[in-house]
């Protein structure tokens, strides 16, 4: 299933450190890392972002990395 996911941490907390291994949970073909909010993106990309004000892209889905990483290990 084609997914636009979208991760939204800090600076640091480790979404590029976790992304492989959530881009496979989650079910995305692409990584995006240091998105800008404004770049665009298609479906099946995991955008990594540490921007706090962005207009979401329709059929996405936002999350923290702390839900990313919990929705990653249900799906283990």
């Amino acid at each position: 299933m084609n997914k636009l996911i979208i991760i939204v941490a800090p600076q640091g907390a480790g979404k590029t450190t976790n992304a492989a291994v959530l881009r496979e949970a989650l079910g995305c073909a692409r990584i995006v890392d240091n998105w800008d909010g404004r770049a665009p993106l298609e479906e099946g990309d995991l955008a990594l972002t540490n921007c706090a004000a962005f207009d979401p892209p329709r059929r996405s889905r936002v999350l923290t990395l702390a839900q990313a990483l919990s929705e990653a290990k249900l799906a283990a």
